[in-house]
């Protein structure tokens, strides 16, 4: 297919998908999920791809939801829509189940949604200013594109509470501590850390990194599809509060947020 929100391209057995939306900081469309989810498979049925990098153009990873179409959901009372919510997940299990390695090279901001992404991703490489944001809870929201689920699983529920239901940056050097980065980098030596270690991985037994990433999926990922649907249900309604409203009211006016709970 023809993309518009991604650039997509495959060099020395390494595909590279882009989000390519930098004036909004990588923040996605509607297309995005689609567009990410087609790259994916089409990485999954060539042989000449053996490794994925995920990344973001410009100063960020991603954004996550676009702040603006939230404002114009708003004031036309539309409100998020399950489906849409649901294709946001579907590209988070599209990543997961990949059976080829995919590494998050994050740059900058990984946010909300772009956070979920990441933590979707088998492998990330940060620098100590790289940032992980769960940030749904700083605009209403519970949660989508797996994220809470696919963090959980990297650092159980304690930390993933915390991170989720605080909306707190974490920085690259806080990020290992945790044991969410794979590959710390040096600053201004993210892109190279990053193909070095996807080409170590593009040169690895491959079939055999599949069939350890199946067993993964198949074993401990179990109840992703159930969890999909349930998050897509709370995000809708979260998306209909006076908090959701009031978040994003006040992230635009730039002053501080007085949520009622409701």
């Amino acid at each position: 297919m023809e993309y518009r929100d991604i650039l997509f391209e495959i060099s020395d057995n390494v595909a590279t998908i882009k989000l390519n939306r930098p004036e909004v900081g990588n923040a996605w469309s509607k297309d995005t999920p689609t567009e990410v989810m087609d790259a994916i498979s089409c990485c999954a049925d060539n042989d000449e791809v053996r490794a994925i990098v995920i990344t973001g153009s410009g100063k960020h990873f991603c954004a996550g939801g676009d702040i603006n179409r939230f404002k114009r959901l708003i004031d036309t009372k539309q409100y998020l829509e399950i489906p849409s919510i649901l294709r946001a997940g579907e590209m988070g299990k599209a990543i997961r189940r990949c059976l080829k390695p995919v590494i998050a090279m994050i740059n900058g901001a990984a946010a909300g949604a772009g956070c979920s992404i990441a933590m979707a991703c088998d492998f990330r490489v940060m620098t100590p200013s790289s940032k992980l944001v769960m940030a749904f809870i700083n605009v209403g929201l519970s949660g989508d594109t797996g994220g809470l689920y696919y963090l959980q699983k990297l650092v159980g529920t304690a930390i993933a509470g915390d991170l989720m239901m605080r909306g707190r940056p974490v920085t690259g050097e806080q990020a290992e501590k945790y044991g969410l980065v794979n590959v710390l980098a040096e600053e201004g030596k993210l892109e190279e850390s990053t193909y070095a270690f996807a080409n170590k991985m593009a040169n690895a037994p491959t079939f055999a990194l599949a069939r350890q990433k199946d067993l993964i999926n198949r074993f401990f990922y179990t109840d992703l599809d159930a969890y999909t649907e349930l998050e897509a249900k709370y995000m809708q309604e979260c998306s209909e509060t006076k908090d959701f409203e009031e978040a994003v009211n006040s992230f635009l006016e730039k002053r501080t947020p007085v949520f009622q709970g409701k």
